[in-house]
């Protein structure tokens, strides 16, 4: 669906610190004309050089879980969109945690699209294959959501928040998700690659298949969505099914590593061990030929995708530092 055209158009980002959140902000400077508003739960702006950037208007801190402050900046900056960056990814955590999960991934959802309302803004807005059990795997956008974790009740909720709304909206349903950062939040390839360079064993389902996507081409998505002033349900992983055992040995591959630290396991084995406490869906992976085709955007295979990690990582460390935190 297209919806009506504007001008040009003024986009919040939502956890612009994040590991997805940096690159969106990167993507949307780099591949778009819109103007941004960034926001963060940190007093400042943790991006470097960010205040030389013409189209970045400001920075503002925001916490999503507290409807004041959600109310407060999204009705003083009145932007055209809001994508919602910021999440609680923890799936192990979100069994304990429960309530802030809830709060970061329902909670700040409903207070978003209240203040969206009030300035008529369209949200943009990222959720997660584990919305299904794994018993059809790969999905489509028409397969019916079955969740069997806590983090993975909260996200389809999370949806649902937004599919009663009333407002224009996209989801995006992403799965896997990693790619080069630097001073943030880990994801599985950074977190397997720091662990074998410095000599520790990784532990691999070899039960788990999913599709590993590139960070990069989740946020091009996003970014061609909301430029393109597209709504709906999208779903954005890469294009290959594989088990985190053969994803780790990639990764190790990729970054000459050593993969005789690789240890095969089982999701049974991992549960019972302590390491993880959530239940994981065996099979997990999406179909994203509506984006492919609506969005124009190539998901990378996984070969392909570590490539680009790797060469981002040496950019990365052989400059002055992108995003720097106290």
């Amino acid at each position: 669906m297209i919806l009506h055209s504007k001008s040009r158009e003024t986009v919040l980002i939502t956890g612009c610190h994040g590991f997805l959140g940096q690159h969106v902000v990167q993507t949307f400077l780099e591949d778009s004309k819109c103007d941004l508003i960034l926001t963060g739960k940190e007093n400042r702006s943790l991006f470097v050089g960010i205040s030389d950037e013409p189209r970045v208007r400001a920075y503002h801190t925001m916490d999503i879980t507290q409807r004041s402050s959600v109310k407060d900046v999204i009705g003083s900056t009145k932007p055209d969109v809001i994508v919602n960056c910021a999440a609680f990814v923890r799936v192990d955590d979100a069994e304990v945690n429960r309530e802030m999960a809830w709060r970061t991934n329902v909670s700040a959802l409903e207070h978003l699209t209240e203040a969206s309302r009030k300035v008529d803004a369209r949200l943009v807005h990222v959720s997660s294959d584990l919305v299904f059990d794994g018993a059809r795997a790969p999905y489509t956008e028409t397969d019916t959501p079955h969740p069997i974790n806590y983090y993975g009740r909260t996200k389809l909720a999370s949806e649902n928040v937004l599919k009663t709304s009333g407002l224009e909206y996209a989801i995006f349903r992403t799965c896997l998700v990693y790619g080069a950062a630097e001073r943030a939040k880990a994801n599985y390839a950074l977190s397997v690659a720091q662990s074998l360079e410095s000599g520790q064993p990784v532990y691999a389902a070899t039960d788990l298949l999913s599709s590993p996507t590139l960070v990069d081409d989740l946020a091009l998505a996003i970014v061609r969505a909301t430029e393109r002033k597209r709504a709906g349900l999208y779903h954005a992983g890469g294009p290959e099914m594989i088990t985190r055992f053969e994803f780790a040995h990639r990764i190790a591959e990729t970054f000459g590593l050593p993969t005789s630290l690789i240890i095969p396991t089982t999701i049974a084995e991992l549960k019972q061990s302590g390491k993880w406490r959530a239940d994981r869906p065996t099979r997990n992976g999406l179909v994203s030929l509506k984006a492919q085709t609506d969005l124009g955007v190539r998901f990378s295979k996984v070969d392909d995708g570590l490539r680009v990690m790797e060469r981002s990582m040496r950019e990365l460390l052989g400059k002055e530092d992108l995003f720097v935190y106290e």
